[in-house]
C-alpha cells in the first residue's frame, strides 16, 4: 500500500502543484496588461470564469495567479465585487521595507543597506543644514541627550533609529518617511535591553551623533556630509558587534 501511495502520489501531483505553471501564465499575462496601461488603476479585471475561458486553465490556476497578484498589491479584491488594479499603497512599500530590514543582519545586504541610508540621509542633511529648522534641531538635541545617559544596547539603539527618523521626516514626504520608519525596524527590534554597551563604544557614537547636530546647528552642509560619512562608515564596522550581543 505505501508503495502504491508513493507511486500515485509521484504520477499525480497535488492539483496545486499541477497548476502552477500555468498560474504562473496567468500571472505574468495579467501583470503586463496593467504595466503597460492597458489595465489603468481602478479597472474591474474580468471574473474568474472569464478568465479561465480565456487561458484555457483551471479556477486553481486563475485564484491563485490572483493571490500572488493581490500579494504584491498589484490589484485588491472587494467582497461581492471583484477584483481590480490597485493604484499601490506605502503600506505595501512598508512592509517589503520592513521585512527586508530585519533581515539583513551580518551580510552584505546589510551593509548595502547602510550604504542607501547615506543617499536619502546625505540629501535630508543638506536641506537641514542650509534651512533654520528649530524643531527638528531640538527634536535631534533632546535624543543626543538620551543617548548620552543610556547604555543599554536595546534602548540605545532604539533612541538611534529615532534619530535618523527624524532627519528623514525633516523632508516633510510621506514616501520617505515612510521608508524611514521601514529601514530602521532592525534596530528599533534587533536587540535586546539587557545588554550594557562597551564604554568606547558609546562614546564613539555619542560623538558621532554630536558631530551632526553641531553641523546642523551651525549649517555647515560640509561639515554634516562628513559627519555622517564617518558615521556610517564606523556603523559598518559596529554592525556584527552590536546584533551579536543581541
Amino acid at each position: 500500500f505505501a508503495i502504491n501511495e508513493l507511486y500515485m502520489s509521484r504520477c499525480h501531483p497535488p492539483e496545486a502543484e499541477r497548476q502552477a505553471p500555468l498560474s504562473d501564465g496567468v500571472e505574468k499575462a495579467l501583470e503586463e496588461r496593467i504595466i503597460s496601461g492597458k489595465w489603468k488603476v481602478g479597472f474591474k479585471l474580468p471574473s474568474e470564469g472569464k478568465l479561465c475561458d480565456e487561458f484555457g486553465v483551471s479556477r486553481t490556476a486563475v485564484r491563485e495567479a490572483l493571490r500572488e497578484l493581490r500579494g504584491r498589491g498589484v490589484i485588491e479584491t472587494l467582497n461581492g465585487s471583484g477584483s481590480y488594479v490597485s493604484g499601490g499603497n506605502l503600506d505595501m512599500v512598508s512592509r517589503a521595507m520592513s521585512a527586508y530590514s530585519r533581515l539583513t543582519v551580518d551580510s552584505k545586504p546589510a551593509l548595502d543597506l547602510i550604504d542607501f541610508r547615506g543617499v536619502i540621509e546625505g540629501a535630508a542633511l543638506l536641506r537641514l543644514s542650509r534651512r533654520s529648522n528649530k524643531v527638528t534641531l531640538n527634536k535631534l538635541s533632546h535624543l543626543l541627550e538620551k543617548m548620552k545617559s543610556e547604555d543599554r544596547i536595546g534602548r540605545f539603539m532604539k533612541i538611534c533609529a529615532k534619530f535618523h527618523i527624524t532627519i528623514l521626516d525633516s523632508y516633510k514626504n510621506e514616501f520617505i518617511s515612510t521608508m524611514s520608519q521601514s529601514i530602521y525596524q532592525k534596530y528599533i527590534v534587533g536587540a535586546k535591553d539587557n545588554h550594557i554597551m562597551d564604554e568606547i563604544l558609546h562614546r564613539e557614537a555619542v560623538a558621532e551623533h554630536t558631530a551632526l547636530v553641531n553641523a546642523i546647528e551651525s549649517k555647515d552642509s560640509d561639515a554634516a556630509l562628513l559627519a555622517l560619512e564617518n558615521h556610517l562608515t564606523a556603523a559598518k564596522s559596529r554592525e556584527k558587534i552590536l546584533f551579536s550581543a543581541a
